[in-house]
Order: structure tokens, then sequence, then C-alpha cells
């Protein structure tokens, strides 16, 4: 098995719900989340670490995976040159061996976070009860999630507009969110529903998240507004985008999806969308595609919570030495 090490500053995800059996295991590669292993064979940072980690690792094999969008948070040259490849959403990132792609952001639904402090949750749905689950049983509408939050240009646009569908579709639509009508499970307000209206915060290529990927695991139809090459990823019949930007507009979209019966006529599309979800961009599926290449020697590296330096020589070299990763502030 290939020994891959997994650091990440989500350590209150319990991401090993997203592996079969929960064994942390894909394909050839065993994961090894944020424990304290002393030698991998790749040693993969997920957004950032939380505190000081060092292992025996081969240079070329370590990967950035950035969690956040560029609307969130910049990664700066003298952050993301510690790695050997960055995968990301961010196309200005200046960066060698840079992969613009989908980023493997966790699933929401099916957990809840009890005490994120602690790390401590409740995985009432993983892997294998999704991977099992049929066409599920509708007895509501619609709904969407948003929450009270405003503090960004993208947080106060999708507010207004849940408060204008709202407004239009009165009982036919459910809203939930933080402040709002909160949930402990995501899978509570998705799962009785045919449809989901999906909004992402940010809107970038190939930037899409558990926003859309929560809705296909729980066996919805997704209304969507977000990520603009969507098309990259999933088969079109599978989501209806709406622009929240013409409101009238979204709304006779809406209305089309329900007078054409766009759930019951994706029944196929939904399912082959949740297994591309399960199975292709889960963050485990990417990271083992990342990984199936011959693996080179071996030296030490160390992951220290700090300042970033201005430069990390050789490390690319194939001779055993200490290279330090420092994670963004």
């Amino acid at each position: 098995m290939i020994k891959v090490k997994l650091s990440t500053d989500f350590p209150y995800e319990p991401i090993i719900r997203q592996t079969p059996g929960r064994r942390g295991i894909w394909g050839d590669c065993q994961f090894y989340i944020n424990s304290e292993i002393d030698d991998c064979d790749y040693w993969v940072v997920y957004n950032g670490v939380s505190q000081p980690e060092t292992a025996w690792c081969p240079p070329q094999n370590t990967i950035l995976i950035t969690g956040e969008p560029p609307s969130i948070l910049d990664y700066p040259a003298t952050y993301t040159r510690q790695f050997a490849r960055v995968v990301t959403c961010h196309r200005h990132i200046s960066h060698p061996r840079l992969i613009l792609n989908q980023t493997g952001l966790s699933w929401h639904t099916g957990r809840v976070l009890v005490d994120i402090k602690n790390c401590q949750s409740i995985i009432n749905r993983d892997y294998d009860d999704f991977k099992d689950m049929h066409t599920l049983p509708k007895s509501k509408l619609m709904s969407v999630i948003t929450s009270s939050k405003d503090f960004t240009e993208g947080h106060q646009k999708r507010l207004n507009f849940v408060r204008k569908l709202k407004d239009y579709f009165g009982e036919d639509i459910d809203v939930f969110g933080r402040g709002i009508r909160e949930v402990d499970d995501k899978w509570d307000a998705l799962s009785p529903y045919k449809y989901h209206i999906a909004l992402e915060n940010s809107v970038y290529p190939h930037y899409w998240t558990e926003k859309l990927g929560d809705v296909y695991l729980s066996g919805a139809y997704p209304i969507y507004y977000g990520c603009p090459n969507l098309g990259d990823y999933f088969p079109a019949a599978s989501y209806t985008r709406i622009n929240i930007d013409n409101i009238e507009g979204a709304i006779r979209t809406i209305e089309e999806c329900i007078r054409e019966r766009r759930y019951e006529a994706s029944l196929d599309r939904i399912i082959e969308a949740r297994n591309l979800v399960l199975d292709h961009y889960n963050l485990f599926a990417l990271i083992t595609k990342l990984v199936r290449e011959p693996l080179p020697t071996k030296k030490r590296i160390v992951v220290v919570a700090g300042q970033p330096v201005s430069s990390v020589a050789g490390y690319q070299a194939k001779t055993k030495e200490r290279i330090t990763f420092y994670p963004q502030e």
C-alpha cells in the first residue's frame, strides 16, 4: 500500500467516512489523517496545518490542495512554492505544477458537528450508506439553505435572493440555515425534497462545493448558481442553472423545473451525478489519482506553523535533507 499522510486545518470534519468501511483506504493508498506518522510516500496538505508536523517523505510527492476560493483567501507564492504540486481553483497562483481542478471539498450531509473545538462529530451516513442508497421517497417539493451571515457581497446577494424566493413561492419552499431555521444534519434539509436551490457564495471556474455535492448525495435535483464550467464535471441533465442577479428570470426557471417535472425525468442522471461525487470527486479519489506515479527517494520534511519563508531551497532534491513547511496565517 502507498502511505499517504493527509494533514488539514479542518480537523473537525470526519472525512474518514468518505472512504469505504471508514478504513481510510482508497485503491492502493492508505491514508493517515492528521496522524503523527514518521514516514510516508506522499504528503498532502489540505488547505493548511494547525500545528508543527514532521515526517520522512519525497519532496516531489508533496501536494497542496486549497480549501478556500479567491474571494475568501489568497495563497501567496511564499506559501505555495513549498509544495511540489498545487491543486486549486485559483488560476492566478504562480506555480510550475499548478493543477486547476475541483478540490474535493468534504461532504456536510450525513454528519453532525457536536464540538468543533474538540473535533467531536456524529456520523449518520458514510460512503457505504450513500453508495447503497437508491431513489428516496420525496414528500416535499423544494428547499434552500442559506444563513443570516452577510459580511461578504456573496452572502448578501444570496440572502436577498432567498428572501425573494420565499416571498414568491411561500409554503412551496422551505428555508433552512444558521440563524434562520437550523438543522443539525443537512440531510434533513435535503433528502425529503425533490428540488434544492444550491447557491454558492463565490463563483469561479472549477469551484463547486458541498452545496452541490450534498444535494446529489441526498437524492435531490439541484437548481444551481455557481461554478461556470460545471458541465465539465456533471451531465447537463443532472442540474438546472439559475442566475441570482436576474431574480425574475431565476424564478421563471424554477417554475419551469417544477412544471416539467425535471426531478422525475432526471432520476438516472441524479444517481449518475451522485456516483461521480462518491467515486471521482471525492477527496480520496482525487488524491489517489495524483499519487499513482513512481516514488522517489525519501527525505525529511517538516511542517511547522508560523510565518512563510521567502524561499525553500532545493525542495526537489533527491538527497535527504530537512525541509520546513510553513502554513499560511
